[in-house]
């Protein structure tokens, strides 16, 4: 096992001793800001990061494995002047659950139009509505990853049809219909719930822009759990007053923590959470468990269990 394990997230001081539980013989180097990031990734072989500072990677000269602490590796990037030897991981799988459970929870308060509920608590009136039904509703999830899949087991658990999308279309568990991603426009038009759940690429950022979501039927919502970069905020908050879209959940924003007074605080009938979808009380054990799975196979030369294609995105 490696003699020095490296971390770099604004959770270190949470992370340490998982990590040391799962490398007991290793010095655990936390890299606490810009200046010792850039100070000690020349002597990086193992490094877990979180939205590390941008620049640096060509001093990573020693570095064997890149560690994502989350699903995407959006937040690492650019890696272009990463050395080409080094590997890189993901946390593909390990919020998998969580992270369903959770889009379920947006998915239903969508349906049962409790957006309705909170912006006429943010306005201090009472405002009666009927609730939809979940049974029989169409959710459409963009992203038919293991998250993906999981979501559309439990929402076809609860009487909804199902469809969706992915990269190369093939059949689904629960998935009534599968469409490929240039087929978004046709995938989207009869669903009363639209969830993105894909990873920020260059194919994906903007999709949701308003000629997409137009296209979308009157009265529909949009749910995203992905990355704030795949819909046009300006575009959500003009369909939302309009109301052609009947309301939305937003996990995720373009610019992260969103920032006071930024005018989707505002927009009616949205739900805003703080990119916490994928959060569960062990995911530090969980990221530090994977990481060390990762890095016991590339020790042993062996396949490792997440890595991310680069040329993908994921």
């Amino acid at each position: 096992m490696p003699e020095t394990i490296h971390v770099f997230t604004k959770f270190n001081d949470r992370v340490v001793e998982p990590l040391q539980n799962v490398f007991p013989e290793a010095r655990i180097i936390t890299l606490d800001d810009a200046a010792s990031f850039e100070a000690g990734l020349p002597d990086a072989e193992y490094l877990l990061a979180m939205k590390p500072p941008r620049g640096h990677w060509a001093k990573a000269t020693r570095m064997k494995l890149l560690q994502s602490f989350g699903a995407g590796i959006d937040h690492l990037m650019p890696l272009d002047d990463l050395p080409a030897s080094v590997k890189v991981c993901n946390a593909a799988g390990l919020a998998a659950e969580p992270m369903s459970e959770y889009a379920l929870t947006l998915i239903l308060m969508c349906i049962k139009r409790t957006n309705w509920a909170i912006t006429g608590h943010r306005g201090g009136y009472w405002r009666q509505y009927m609730p939809g039904a979940a049974k029989g509703s169409t959710v459409c999830i963009l992203g038919l990853g293991r998250i993906g899949e999981a979501t559309a087991e439990r929402c076809a658990a609860m009487g909804m049809r199902v469809t969706g999308t992915r990269r190369t279309p093939r059949e689904t568990p629960h998935v009534e219909k599968v469409y490929g991603m240039d087929q978004t426009a046709e995938a989207i038009a009869d669903a009363d719930v639209v969830v993105s759940i894909l990873p920020l690429t260059d194919d994906t950022h903007g999709l949701l822009d308003e000629e997409m979501m137009r296209r979308m039927k009157p009265g529909s919502y949009v749910v995203n759990l992905g990355r704030g970069g795949q819909v046009d905020e300006t575009a959500l908050i003009k369909l939302l007053e309009e109301g052609h879209l009947a309301g939305a959940a937003l996990d995720v924003a373009e610019q992260e923590p969103l920032p006071e007074g930024h005018p989707l605080w505002t927009a009616p009938n949205l739900i805003i959470t703080p990119h916490v979808a994928g959060g569960f009380p062990d995911y530090m054990g969980g990221i530090s468990r994977l990481f060390g799975e990762n890095v016991r196979a590339m020790e042993a030369g062996q396949p490792l269990k997440t890595e991310v294609d680069l040329e993908k995105g994921y």
